[in-house]
C-alpha cells in the first residue's frame, strides 16, 4: 500500500507542475512545502529531492532544497526533513 500511495503522490506532483507550465510567466518562482517520508520498514523517502528531480524533468529549475524544520516521524520515531523546494520556470524551449 506504502509504494501504491507514494506512485500516486509523485505522480500527481508531476501532473500538477506539467498542468501548471502553460499558465506561468518566464522566469516565475514557485514554493512547495514538503516532508520526507519513512515507512514503517524505514524505508526513507526524500520528498524534496524526488520533487525537484521530476520538477527537472519537466523543464523547471531546481533553484534551492531548503530545510524547514525537523519532525518526528510516527511510524520509526525519527527526526525527518521538512523542506521548502524551490522551482523556477525559465520559459517553454520545447513545445509543451
Amino acid at each position: 500500500m506504502y509504494a501504491r500511495v507514494t506512485r500516486h503522490y509523485f505522480g500527481g506532483m508531476a501532473r500538477h507542475l506539467a498542468e501548471l507550465r502553460p499558465f506561468l510567466k518566464p522566469g516565475a518562482y514557485l514554493g512547495y512545502v514538503v516532508g520526507d517520508q519513512a515507512s514503517f520498514f524505514q524505508v526513507l523517502i526524500q520528498t524534496g529531492r524526488l520533487l525537484a528531480d521530476i520538477a527537472t524533468d519537466l523543464g523547471y529549475e531546481a533553484v534551492g532544497i531548503d530545510l524547514f524544520r525537523t519532525r518526528l516521524a510516527t511510524a520509526t520515531k525519527q527526526q525527518i526533513r521538512e523542506e521548502v523546494v524551490v522551482l523556477r520556470w525559465p520559459g517553454p524551449s520545447i513545445p509543451l
